[in-house]
């Protein structure tokens, strides 16, 4: 075997997000493949090329890539792959990125499943990231005759106590101007976090009032609220794999792509956030909030309509016409998107899950998953995990 090659990895580790961290695992995953990688974990990659005491080799870098490092690498001949969608060199470097747009259709489309009608987008001023999840998101909704109420702040909004503030006050005039119920999407889990806990100080409900999809997928902060945050997981170990995978196809002599490769959204994992349906009929709506409520439990059509006091054949009658499912569909489709959760957030044994999500046992459970998802909730777990 040759001599290793030398990579240096400049993607922020020293900064707590989840997904720094994943894309630095796709790359680590690619390397121990490879076997023919050295990796040097270097915030401050740039400077290696500008220290003359000591002067290091590399062979390649994989970056959150800035102008300068950019600049210092073409001039040392040393291919670069950016993994920064909002990088101000990304049109300089082959890059590998998630898709924000595909990220606003993909909210969008959840959304008008639910029945909402009213949309909101909470972004970052001059980040190309959120003007690309906007435009996702209109285009959607704007097919269906409907625009997205927009809130905007700086992304330095907690450099201080003055840039909080002022963010704080610029989310709260634009949540007095909602029209609810209305679902909103916000360009970042954390972000999310903070408009739901804005949200709750006024008094308004999540989801019946405020549903709201982040993303990023970031666990520690979508499962540590109640209700949990539905959230759009982008693939960033993906990302990592792909961009190591690239920056070797490169080291090896293929010409460098033109283009920005971006990789489709992973999933979007829905969670009590967005657990609702906003329906005309306030019948229906009771009904699919107590369904909602009591998936853990052995609910049936006939307890359905007992609870909102109607008739089976009422309630099944405007269930199809609000909805265009019978009830039966609405509370399997409801118990399976939370037992995709539950096989997301947990590691529990399915015989578990299938009981906390109102399935007989674990052999009723798993005939249901693959007639409806085509594979099996193990194949579906193991595949998430790969992912994440």
């Amino acid at each position: 075997m040759g001599r290793k090659r030398r990579v240096a990895i400049m993607i922020g580790l020293e900064w707590p997000v989840g997904h720094h961290y994943q894309v630095f695992a796709g790359i680590q995953r690619y390397a121990q493949t490879t076997g023919h990688w050295d990796c040097l974990i270097n915030p401050y990659a740039d400077l290696l090329f500008t220290n003359s005491n000591q002067p290091i080799k590399l062979d390649g870098i994989v970056a959150r890539a800035t102008t300068n490092l950019v600049t210092l690498a073409q001039k040392a001949s040393v291919p670069v792959v950016n993994v920064w969608h909002n990088s101000p060199a990304i049109h300089d470097v082959p890059s590998v990125c998630h898709n924000p747009k595909t990220a606003g259709r993909l909210a969008a489309r959840h959304l008008l499943e639910r029945g909402f009608r009213n949309f909101g987008y909470l972004g970052f001023e001059n980040v190309m990231t959120s003007q690309f999840q906007l435009d996702g998101l209109n285009e959607v909704i704007g097919a269906m005759g409907f625009t997205a109420a927009t809130c905007n702040v700086d992304q330095l909004y907690d450099q201080s106590v003055d840039d909080w503030q002022l963010s704080q006050k610029q989310i709260g005039k634009w949540i007095d101007t909602w029209q609810t119920p209305i679902g909103v999407f916000v360009t970042s889990d954390l972000l999310c976090r903070y408009l739901a806990e804005a949200c709750r100080e006024r008094g308004l409900a999540i989801p019946h009032q405020v549903a709201l999809v982040g993303a990023g997928n970031e666990l520690i902060i979508t499962n540590s609220i109640i209700p949990t945050l539905t959230s759009i997981d982008h693939g960033y170990e993906r990302i990592g794999y792909r961009a190591a995978e690239l920056l070797d196809e490169i080291m090896n002599g293929a010409r460098p792509p033109n283009e920005t490769q971006r990789l489709e959204p992973a999933a979007l994992v829905i969670r009590q956030s967005t657990d609702a349906f906003v329906v005309d009929d306030l019948l229906v709506t009771e009904a699919l909030r107590y369904i909602t409520e009591n998936l853990h439990v052995g609910i049936n059509v006939d307890k359905v309509a007992a609870h909102v006091a109607t008739t089976r054949r009422t309630l099944s009658r405007r269930f199809h016409s609000s909805l265009g499912q019978t009830i039966h569909d609405a509370i399997t489709q409801l118990r399976i998107e939370r037992v995709k959760r539950a096989l997301i957030d947990s590691k529990d044994p399915l015989k578990s899950v299938a009981v906390a999500c109102g399935f007989r046992d674990a052999i009723h459970l798993c005939k249901v998953f693959q007639r409806i998802e085509g594979l099996s909730p193990s194949d579906y777990r193991s595949a998430r995990a790969v992912q994440h």
